[in-house]
């Protein structure tokens, strides 16, 4: 007896075995009947050679539908396993901040730069502090990075103007070196940038170092969001790698809806980061890609670990060394931050590293 395959058009025993002895029962009682068949002896009128024909079709046929009800199951069975299969975004890491105000960044994943940093490398006229009132959550959902003017007749700032005259602003940056790192995926928060001249709100990314690179630039730096507070409807998405850092990176612009002031509302800056590429977006719109033809002859350095960032800087050579003394106070609010996998034909991209 032939028996259909579902690849070649024959069923063979290996697909039988699929079926289970639960189905192998019902093909066998089949096939039984027409082996029991009584077949016509020589001179016998008992049974004519049409109706044996007919007799051992019929027996066929049921057979074969058995075996077809049979594998119709196998097939929606392994349908459903290959749909149960398909790869879907993982949220991997995410903070929110609700609860009451004042309450200071979670020291399990931040942890704070202080100081000045001699201008961070950019003649920034802000200094660092770990104080709540620079950065804390303010009891609306939001953790809220505060750069208020320092206050030279306030004794309490003088640890500031003691070690740092030419310091305007206090503000605080916070960082997960040593605490996080992230490896592909997409990474994004909502985040309502201040203005005015001189203010430098950033959401980023540095390379965790490695045996091929020691430091910035070699290990590279990802800015998903740098604003100019001289120009707060331009977001700025970059890549800083040996041989195309500070003034030379690789910068992609996005210009809001109508010109209007990224301050004037909260706004999703992400990217989705992949090896030899990273995208860029705002609200979901794509405004820049980078790739390593875009570096060449530069070394690519992004498919390995970063670290995050998030600072509210003061003056320096980002936004032309302009500062708008006037400004008593500015707010960096931040709604939420999220690490996910990003899924590409049914394969997800994306690792936190927890140390």
């Amino acid at each position: 007896m032939f028996i259909v395959n579902r690849e070649s058009g024959f069923f063979t025993n290996e697909n039988i075995d699929l079926a289970g002895n639960r189905y192998q029962s019902v093909i066998n009682r089949y096939v039984r009947s027409a082996s029991k068949l009584v077949l016509p002896s020589e001179g016998t009128a008992a049974m004519t050679k049409r109706t044996l024909n007919r007799q051992i079709g019929r027996a066929v046929a049921a057979a074969l539908a058995a075996i077809l009800v049979i594998f119709m199951g196998i097939g929606a069975t392994q349908g459903a396993s290959a749909a149960a299969k398909k790869v879907v975004p993982t949220v991997l890491w995410q903070e929110n901040y609700s609860g009451k105000a004042g309450v200071k960044p979670n020291a399990k994943i931040w942890q704070y730069n202080m100081g000045n940093g001699l201008g961070w490398g950019n003649n920034e006229l802000e200094y660092y502090t770990n104080k709540a009132a620079q950065m804390s959550t303010d009891g609306k959902g939001h953790m809220v990075i505060t750069a208020s003017q320092v206050d030279l007749n306030n004794p309490s700032d003088n640890y500031i103007t003691d070690y740092c005259g030419q310091c305007v602003f206090k503000s605080a940056r916070v960082y997960t070196r040593d605490q996080l790192s992230f490896q592909y995926g997409r990474i994004e928060a909502r985040i309502q940038v201040p203005e005015g001249a001189g203010m430098w709100p950033a959401f980023w990314l540095l390379g965790v170092d490695r045996p091929s690179c020691s430091g910035w630039p070699s290990c590279g730096e990802i800015d998903i969001m740098e604003v100019r507070g001289s120009t707060p409807n331009v977001a700025i998405g970059s890549i800083h790698g040996p041989g195309y850092s500070g003034g030379s990176s690789k910068s992609n612009y996005y210009y809001s809806p109508d010109n209007l002031s990224l301050g004037g509302g909260y706004h999703v800056f992400r990217i989705d980061w992949l090896p030899n590429s990273i995208k860029y977006y705002v609200d979901g719109n794509l405004y820049g890609t980078e790739t390593p033809k875009d570096v060449a002859p530069n070394d690519w350095v992004f498919n390995a670990r970063f670290y995050m960032i998030m600072n509210f800087a003061t003056g320096g050579n980002f936004d032309g060394s302009q500062l708008d003394t006037s400004i008593q106070s500015a707010k960096m609010s931040i709604d939420y931050v999220k690490y996910s996998t990003l899924v590409v034909n049914n394969k997800a991209y994306g690792k936190l590293y927890k140390y």
